[in-house]
């Protein structure tokens, strides 16, 4: 099945609407950083950093690919790199002024090296460890490492920060505060060697949300951005500590049906005879498959939106193809078919999708075969 037989629609009105409501919630002289890696979140990598680049102040990838995507599309705008670069791409990244998240001293001299023989700085980020044990400079080590940085020619430490690990699973905020404070100590400890960066980020989404304290000089806008709540948690702690905060899903997803065949009670829909029709059924047949990201796990359990009515998926997610109980709804072929969004009032969301298949909102977005087509609407 051609892959232009589904495709994303992604509102920019709400994408900008969910920006302006995370400005509201911090100060004035805090920047803003949107996250646009892993294809920004399913929504389209390009497409997002263009609608909003008048909106945002910098922008958040995990690679130097994303980053030279994100520069072709806002090319006005400093880019993070948070995610690991080997040494080979220290060039590209000096040359073309982005920013590097760095933990690796190895790293850090592959820049200086590229910083002289291109006579230009080379801005980079350390990332402290607090807590998370992901990529990170060892507390005990942070003012030696970036001691040593500061030292090396063309290098400019331009930022500090951290990322927190149990900020949005929990209504307990102990661990955060624990790292916030592990992270406020590194900072100082920075300071006290000399090395004092303009940059100070700590706070994702959930930080914005819930804690001021963690915003610093620039916050780091990731899942909200696109409407989408980290967790529970995190929504039931803002409606406690009384904020008002609307978030606004951006993106649906849709198709059209390619089929509509009447089947007799007792027969079976899809591999393996996993579906038998308990009576006279109409199914329709969709090009959406696991391969387009809708995930396997929906086999028998999923469902869409069909003409304003929620329909099950019936039999196995194939590759290609999906098969839905369309007898309440009438539908006719070429009807449009919505998988993730809204359709004449009704709605399935991510959170919606995560919880059926035991996954997150996150992962059910970015899974999203990045070649579907992504239009903004």
């Amino acid at each position: 099945m051609s892959l232009d037989l589904s495709w994303i629609e992604v509102s920019g009105s709400r994408l900008r609407r969910n920006l302006e409501t995370f400005r509201n919630l911090t100060a004035s002289e805090t920047s803003l950083l949107v996250v646009v890696k892993s294809n920004a979140y399913g929504h389209g990598l390009r497409l997002v950093s263009k609608s909003i680049a008048d909106h945002t102040d910098w922008f958040g990838v995990d690679s130097l690919a994303e980053a030279l995507a994100v520069e072709v599309a806002a090319p006005a705008k400093p880019v993070l790199i948070m995610g690991h670069s080997d040494i080979q791409e220290a060039a590209r990244i000096v040359e073309h002024g982005f920013r590097q998240a760095v933990y690796r001293q190895d790293v850090v001299e592959a820049l200086s090296v590229e910083a002289k023989k291109l006579e230009k700085p080379a801005r980079i980020h350390l990332k402290i460890e607090t807590g998370t044990n992901r990529l990170g400079i060892p507390l005990e080590e942070v003012a030696s490492f970036g001691r040593r940085a500061a030292d090396l020619p063309g290098i400019e430490v331009e930022g500090v920060y951290t990322h927190f690990s149990n900020i949005e699973d929990t209504l307990d905020p102990a661990f955060a505060l624990t790292q916030l404070e592990r992270f406020r100590k590194s900072v100082a400890a920075l300071e006290e060697v000399g090395v004092r960066a303009r940059v100070i980020h700590a706070a994702a989404t959930a930080g914005i949300l819930l804690y001021p304290e963690t915003h610093f000089s620039m916050v780091r806008l990731g899942i909200g951005a696109y409407g989408i709540w980290p967790s529970r948690e995190t929504r039931i702690a803002a409606r406690e500590r009384g904020h008002q905060v609307t978030l606004r899903p951006a993106l649906t997803w849709k198709t059209r049906i390619a089929q509509v065949k009447n089947i007799d009670a007792g027969e079976y829909v899809g591999y393996g005879l996993s579906y038998q029709a308990p009576r006279p059924t109409t199914i329709a047949i969709i090009p959406v498959g696991y391969y387009e990201g809708y995930d396997r796990k929906f086999s028998n359990l999923g469902s869409a939106l069909v003409r304003g009515k929620r329909v099950p998926v019936v039999g196995r997610v194939a590759m290609n193809m999906t098969m839905l109980d369309v007898t309440e709804a009438g539908p006719g072929e070429g009807d449009e078919v919505v998988l993730l969004g809204r359709q004449d009032g009704a709605e399935i969301t991510a959170d919606e999708l995560g919880d059926k298949i035991g996954t997150i909102s996150y992962e059910v977005l970015a899974r999203i075969n990045p070649l579907l087509e992504r239009r903004i609407v």
